[in-house]
């Protein structure tokens, strides 16, 4: 199974943002574009303690992201760096950053889920 850029499912693109995503096998491979000044906390108010519940891993290929995890720790990914994100945080932007991400394909489709049914309440 593969994929090319231009192959994926554009999930959402608007203004800088742009998420692109496949699920290939047990695992979602996305592709992930946010602009300087764009805060994650909001998107996942609606999941359980306000925190994405997913674990990533990847790779970041421009710019940085900010993380804070449910103990209130911080840490911040570079460009080319890989990472291992655990379940239970929140991200943001400063400068703008661009990664690829790679998680389990029921984890993610929980989010989706969440998150779709909170839109349709509000």
């Amino acid at each position: 199974m593969r994929k090319t850029r231009d192959e994926m499912t554009v999930v959402m693109k608007d203004e800088g943002l742009e998420v692109l995503a496949e699920d290939l096998g047990e695992m979602r491979v996305s592709l992930f574009t946010l602009p300087a000044g764009f805060d994650l906390t909001p998107v996942f108010a609606p999941m359980p303690e306000g925190s994405c519940p997913v674990q990533h891993w990847g790779r970041v290929l421009e710019g940085e992201i900010h993380l804070r995890y449910a103990d209130g720790t911080e840490e911040v990914t570079r460009a080319g760096e890989f990472f291992h994100w655990p379940a239970g945080h929140t991200a943001w932007t400063e400068t703008g950053v661009v990664w690829i991400d790679i998680c389990p394909v029921a984890e993610a489709r929980y989010v989706d889920e969440t998150l779709a049914a909170a839109a349709a309440d509000a």
